[in-house]
């Protein structure tokens, strides 16, 4: 085990998969103490996101320690991965149209987007019979990776805005790192996939991911104030 200690993307992969644990862990805790039902279902998608893209990271992290270790690859933990990282990026893209549309019910017909876009997206690995559960990850980071992030990244900004006649510095500074967090996060999470400047892809997705999750532990009093 001692040439995995050394490799940086040993710490790198656990890293990324336990910031977005503790994302969810933060946020659904925050719900749990809300004094306001407003923005509640919403969040529950944010906190589903966590749980399913750490859950992601988690598996890619042990798929990196049998390769390291020369166990080699295991079919059904490269599944598995794949099939989380594709539901979480649609719940992802979920938060995001919710959290911009939420302010009135005249655009619920656009929350039906990601569950749209999933049907075509089936349909599309169907007829172009794509069967490299790789590929199927990869057009599935494009298509509600990078939407999905930039959305919650736009709609987080707004709410920061929306809340600075609260008075809350911190939740308005949270909301600000958070959304800033996930804007980096569509680039370096939903469309660059190869090495920048020779440092692997996931330094760049780690650091992101602790950015959101560190500011989640600021955000939380947006479930204590109402619109």
């Amino acid at each position: 085990m001692d040439i995995v200690f050394r490799e940086p993307l040993f710490y790198v992969f656990f890293a990324y998969g336990a910031s977005f644990l503790t994302l969810s862990f933060v946020v659904f805790y925050g719900m749990r103490k809300a004094t306001t039902i407003t923005l509640i279902t919403i969040f529950y998608a944010l906190v589903l996101f966590g749980l399913t893209h750490g859950i992601t990271e988690l598996i890619d992290w042990v798929r990196f320690i049998l390769s390291v270790t020369g166990t080699g690859e295991i079919g059904i933990l490269k599944y598995l991965s794949q099939i989380f990282l594709i539901t979480s990026f649609v719940i992802l893209l979920q938060f995001g149209v919710s959290l911009l549309t939420y302010r009135t019910e005249k655009m619920r017909l656009f929350r039906l987007i990601p569950v749209v876009l999933f049907a075509v997206y089936v349909a599309a690995l169907l007829m172009t019979d794509v069967a490299d559960v790789i590929q199927a990850g990869l057009m599935a980071r494009y298509s509600f990776g990078f939407p999905g992030a930039l959305l919650s990244s736009i709609a987080l900004f707004k709410l920061s805005y929306s809340m600075r006649s609260i008075g809350s510095a911190a939740l308005i500074k949270g909301l600000f790192v958070c959304a800033t967090g996930f804007a980096l996060y569509a680039v370096f999470g939903g469309l660059v996939t190869r090495p920048i400047a020779g440092f692997p892809v996931q330094l760049f997705r780690t650091a992101c991911a602790l950015t959101i999750a560190i500011s989640s532990f600021h955000i939380l009093d947006v479930f204590k104030v109402s619109e």
